[in-house]
């Protein structure tokens, strides 16, 4: 086992957890101006990927790829668009105590695209996957019971993030270079939030120094999580992946949440499904975690996308 790989991985979501533990405490910042403060730092994190002049060719053989198709660039800008909000979602559920469903969200982020897989790329399901998903819907149908209701941000992580890869695979964007232009695309608003934002414009708040932490830790974290996506496998990457949801909802009951049996009928299915899909996984014969028409899918819980190539088109390099 590629211990190196492993260690950063692991250290990548622990330090995405602890991000999202200090969001709750940037009294004075809005949700979106730490976002913007988020996005600067991941830029940054990114541009460092693109040093080698390799990773440049690629980068500017892709823009030219987009930039000469109307299509592609609409689809870059709703991509974009998707993402601010996944950034932002995470930072305002950690600040307004809606930890519990952005962890929920992420929980059921891996089965939803198990389904989109199969509805819209014909994908072949496992029956291991099969049993997740039913699992899931348990865990679900007894949120629904218990409460009624759906929380907002798990229908915004959990549904529109298919769709975001969805897109990027159908348009052929799933690259970490198209990612690069997102991210370049978020330091627009993200200028606008930063310059009208209590950094700027007012007194640096008192939690400031707690602000230049997450956003350190956002860049270190990305960083990390991109070396350990080099180093390992992509099926012992993409298990790994499944660490971090797990850690949002402990940072969910530290910062307040409590647990009580209702909640064992809801998260408890889910984790089953989430066992399902690793033990199916383990068992496939390249073991490459969920996919979308092929593609490895791999999200963090800081909410950036990792899309790996599948063995084949590593194969073909």
């Amino acid at each position: 086992m590629p211990v190196r790989g492993v260690v950063v991985s692991v250290i990548a979501s622990i330090l995405f957890g602890a991000v999202a533990l200090l969001g709750a405490r940037l009294d004075g910042f809005t949700s979106e101006e730490v976002t913007a403060w988020r996005v600067v730092f991941i830029v940054l994190a990114l541009a460092a990927v693109h040093i080698p002049r390799s990773q440049r060719r690629e980068f500017v053989a892709d823009a030219k790829r987009i930039v000469t198709s109307a299509t592609r660039i609409l689809v870059l800008l709703v991509c974009t668009t998707i993402m601010w909000f996944q950034l932002w979602v995470f930072m305002w559920g950690s600040a307004n105590g809606r930890s519990q469903d952005v962890a929920m969200g992420y929980f059921l982020l891996p089965l939803v695209m198990v389904l989109v897989g199969r509805v819209l790329f014909r994908d072949a399901m496992s029956p291991w996957q099969r049993a997740a998903v039913i699992a899931a819907a348990v865990g679900v149908l007894a949120q629904l019971v218990s409460t009624r209701s759906v929380g907002w941000p798990v229908l915004l992580i959990a549904g529109l993030y298919p769709v975001y890869f969805a897109l990027r695979r159908w348009f052929d964007m799933d690259t970490k270079h198209v990612f690069l232009m997102e991210a370049l695309l978020l330091l627009i608003p993200a200028a606008f939030f930063i310059g009208t934002g209590a950094f700027v414009t007012g007194t640096a708040p008192a939690s400031t120094p707690t602000l230049l932490v997450v956003v350190g830790l956002s860049g270190i974290a990305m960083t990390l999580y991109i070396m350990a996506s080099t180093w390992l496998p992509l099926g012992l990457f993409g298990l790994l992946s499944y660490l971090e949801p797990v850690l949002l909802l402990a940072a969910a009951v530290a910062l307040g949440y409590a647990l009580g049996l209702t909640d064992i009928f809801v998260y408890g299915p889910i984790l089953v499904a989430l066992v399902f899909l690793i033990v199916g996984g383990a068992r496939a014969k390249r073991g490459e975690p969920v996919t979308i028409s092929g593609q490895a899918v791999l999200t963090t819980t800081g909410t950036v996308p990792i899309v790996l190539p599948t063995a084949a088109e590593l194969n073909a390099k």
